[in-house]
């Protein structure tokens, strides 16, 4: 499955104003990673996202939140809910065109959402 979601989130790993996009389960732990440029700056970045996660997922799902966003000088992380157990965190210079990343972003969603689903369903028909 993550192979698939690798596939997936492919539109927003090659805009050229993103540089890094991960999914992380619930407890801070990422299960897919797509870094442009590794360097210690990504490294930290990560580490505090992992920190991080899990008030932020609090925020998300029980305030109903659609998104988190942190800003970073001339950075921006944003974090979107997949499934209860699932957010993608997105990190991008700040002069991206939003409006064409964020229709990307939410066709993302909504695939890796499909195909947890998907996944999740298959899972229980075979027990």
């Amino acid at each position: 499955m993550l192979l698939e979601i690798s596939e997936i989130v492919k539109p927003i790993v090659f805009d050229r104003n993103v540089q890094m996009v991960v999914l992380y389960r619930i407890d801070g732990i990422p299960l897919l990673t797509e870094i442009k440029e590794r360097n210690m700056r990504m490294l930290n970045v990560l580490f505090h996202l992992e920190n991080q996660i899990k008030s932020m997922l609090y925020y998300i799902f029980n305030r109903n939140i659609d998104e988190v966003s942190f800003k970073f000088k001339d950075t921006v992380i944003r974090m979107y809910p997949i499934s209860r157990t699932l957010v993608l965190a997105i990190m991008a210079s700040d002069e991206f065109s939003l409006y064409k990343l964020e229709a990307d972003i939410e066709s993302v969603c909504d695939r890796i959402r499909e195909l947890v689903r998907y996944e999740r369903k298959d899972d229980l028909h075979a027990l």
